[in-house]
C-alpha cells in the first residue's frame, strides 16, 4: 500500500491556484504603457524604479486611464492579502512535510523562506498603495525606494525557496523530483540575471516561479510512497 505525503500541501496548492485565477480577473492586463517590455501590468508595477517608468504604467495625471489603473491594482493588492496567506501556507507546508518525509531537517529552514516571502509580499502591498495613493502628487519616492528591495525580498525568498526544495528532493524522490530541481535552478539563475539588470529575464523569471509553483503542487498529488519505505536521508 502506498500513501501520499504530501497530500495535505496538495490541497492548499489547488486553493492558490484558484486564487490565481481569481486575480487574473481582478488586476489590471493591459496599461497605458509598458516598462522594460514587461506585459503584464502587476509585475511591471513591482519592478517600476523611477517615478517616469510609474506614471508610464499608469498614466498621465487626470486621465481616465490612470484612475482606472489606479483602482484596479489597488482592488488586486488588497485580494492579494488572501493570495499571499494561501502559497505562504503551502509553501510552508511543504517544507515541513518534506524535512519530515526525508529525514532532512535542513529544509525546515524552506518553511522560514516561506514566511520571509509572506513578510516581502505583504511590506510590497504597503509600497504599492502608497504609490497609487501619491500619484496625484507625485509624493510616492520613499514608497518607490522601499518598494525595490521589498519586491525582492519576495521574490528571492521565493527562488532561494524552490532551490532548496529541489536540492532536498534530488535524491529518492523520481525523476519528476530532478525536474524540479533543475527547474528550480534556472528560475534562481533568472532571477540572479533580473536582481543584476531589470530587463529581458524579469518576467520570464516571474513566470518561471509561477511554474515552479505548478510543479510542486503536481508533484504534491502524484508522488507516492510504500508505507513500509523510510524517509529518504
Amino acid at each position: 500500500m502506498k500513501k501520499r505525503p504530501y497530500i495535505l500541501s496538495g490541497f492548499i496548492g489547488l486553493a492558490v491556484i484558484v486564487m490565481s485565477l481569481v486575480n487574473m480577473t481582478v488586476f489590471p492586463q493591459e496599461s497605458p504603457g509598458q516598462i522594460d517590455g514587461i506585459g503584464s501590468p502587476i509585475i511591471a508595477f513591482e519592478f517600476a524604479e523611477t517615478p517616469e517608468e510609474i506614471y508610464t504604467l499608469f498614466g498621465a495625471n487626470g486621465t481616465p486611464e490612470q484612475a482606472a489603473m489606479a483602482a484596479a491594482m489597488d482592488q488586486g493588492n488588497r485580494l492579494d492579502y488572501l493570495y499571499m496567506l494561501l502559497y505562504s501556507g503551502f509553501l510552508f507546508s511543504f517544507a515541513v512535510l518534506a524535512a519530515r518525509h526525508t529525514g532532512k531537517t535542513w529544509l525546515y529552514a524552506g518553511a522560514a523562506l516561506a514566511l520571509l516571502a509572506f513578510a516581502g509580499d505583504a511590506l510590497e502591498n504597503m509600497q504599492l498603495f502608497g504609490i497609487t495613493a501619491g500619484l496625484a502628487s507625485g509624493d510616492f519616492a520613499a514608497e518607490l525606494a522601499r518598494l525595490h528591495w521589498l519586491t525582492w525580498l519576495k521574490w528571492g525568498s521565493l527562488a532561494t525557496y524552490f532551490v532548496l526544495i529541489g536540492v532536498g528532493l534530488w535524491r529518492g524522490n523520481g525523476r519528476f523530483a530532478k525536474f524540479i530541481t533543475i527547474t528550480a535552478v534556472a528560475t534562481f539563475l533568472l532571477g540572479l540575471v533580473s536582481f543584476i539588470q531589470r530587463g529581458p529575464a524579469t518576467e520570464p523569471f516571474t513566470l518561471a516561479i509561477a511554474l515552479m509553483f505548478v510543479l510542486l503542487i503536481v508533484f504534491s498529488f502524484v508522488y507516492r510512497q510504500e508505507e513500509t519505505g523510510m524517509g529518504h536521508g
